[in-house]
């Protein structure tokens, strides 16, 4: 039974050296403040007045409380059965146990409270509360309870598999008083131990609550000042829209306005002097007077008198084809300006089929602000560069 026990054991230990290596990657960061609880098993080998010793089994189960990283405090209470032979036999008993229950106050000194391999060494003080039975289950006590000072003292490590859980090995020792093998000579009883366990961390340590605060003010503080950046950018946005829209309108009340001074001024000081227009062939003219609404395709009433001269030179030539071409200024993107200067070009196309003009004898293009004849940053000459031309096919 010894040899097996012991056989257990040291697989036990070989078992958490193998599953939790001491560079696992975890650490208990902090014990301070957190609640620890622990479940311990393994054997025991008891001295006393008996000369010989086996292996007893055993176990405990602790709760602490971390009052530093370097320091914990807490109650270790358990189960063991402490075995020991006799022989020759003494007062006629050759095998004692003792089914015991030991409680004690303990304190627990860490080294490495940071680091996944964790040493400690730990003392305490309480009380052994005990039966003596012989090899037949006698209980040789009277079936009575007896209590012994108890002392342990001992060292061990823990190997953090993650931040809330260790496993455990320690070995250590605990003095008695010199009665629980039945006599009150000899040496002083106590009892070796060795076991394996498991310590569960629970709740938040003081430095995890402490990181947990700042990473809230931390959000928080990020929170607020994306909060005011998206107002400041909204602000801004507005602002700009705002700018935008007063900038647009001050620029279609100026083109509006010039629009306006550009009709009448060519109404009359643009107004055709010639009463004929002649067609040449491989010829250009431009049709001085034909006039179209702002931003439209639609021809003004004080267009019709170059037009009517257009027909007449077409009437007058009837062997003569041409391209009407439409030009405008710079005002706006260069699709919406070719878009614009076609659809012009083909309202005077219409409006000299409807006169009586075959349909064949004229095409149209559009040309935008592609070929410009005066310089569009002024008024004038953006008003010169918006023109109708005859292009006279050859």
């Amino acid at each position: 039974m010894a040899t097996r026990s012991l056989l257990v054991l040291i697989t036990v230990v070989l078992m958490v050296f193998i599953v939790t290596p001491p560079n696992a990657g975890f650490a208990q960061d902090d014990t301070k403040g957190r609640w620890a609880i622990g479940f311990h098993g393994g054997g025991n080998m008891w001295i006393d007045d008996y000369n010989k010793r086996l292996v007893g089994e055993g176990g405990d189960i602790m709760v602490r409380y971390g009052i530093s990283r370097e320091f914990s405090a807490g109650l270790l209470a358990g189960y063991e059965e402490l075995k020991s032979n006799q022989d020759p036999p003494l007062n006629g008993v050759t095998y004692l146990k003792l089914q015991a229950i030991p409680v004690s106050f303990v304190g627990w000194l860490h080294f490495a409270p940071e680091k996944p391999f964790n040493p400690y060494l730990y003392f305490g003080a309480g009380a052994l509360i005990y039966k003596r039975q012989n090899g037949l289950d006698i209980n040789l006590t009277g079936g009575q309870f007896k209590t012994s000072v108890l002392i342990p003292v001992g060292v061990g490590f823990e190997a953090f598999a993650s931040r809330s859980i260790s496993l455990v090995v320690d070995a250590g020792y605990r003095f008695l008083d010199n009665y629980t093998d039945g006599f009150k000579y000899g040496k002083l009883d106590g009892y070796a131990t060795a076991k394996v366990g498991v310590n569960f961390y629970l709740g938040t340590s003081a430095r995890e609550k402490e990181d947990l605060a700042k990473a809230k003010a931390e959000r928080i503080r990020e929170a607020s000042e994306a909060e005011a950046r998206r107002v400041k950018e909204a602000a801004d946005a507005e602002a700009l829209r705002k700018l935008t829209l007063a900038n647009a309108e001050a620029r279609r009340i100026k083109d509006s306005t010039e629009a306006e001074a550009r009709r009448l001024a060519e109404l009359n000081a643009h107004r055709p002097a010639d009463t004929v227009i002649v067609l040449e062939r491989g010829k250009t003219v431009i049709l001085k007077g034909v006039n179209f609404e702002f931003g439209k395709a639609l021809l003004t009433e004080d267009s019709e008198r170059t037009l009517r001269l257009a027909f007449n030179a077409l009437v007058a030539s009837p062997d003569v084809n041409v391209l009407i071409v439409g030009h405008t200024d710079n005002v706006g993107s260069a699709a919406t300006n070719k878009r614009l200067s076609l659809r012009r070009a083909q309202s005077v196309k219409s409006w000299l089929i409807g006169q009586g003009i075959s349909r064949r004898r004229l095409t149209v293009a559009g040309k935008g602000f592609d070929e410009p004849i005066d310089d569009n940053s002024t008024a004038e000459g953006r008003a010169n560069n918006r023109r109708m031309e005859f292009r006279v096919l050859k």
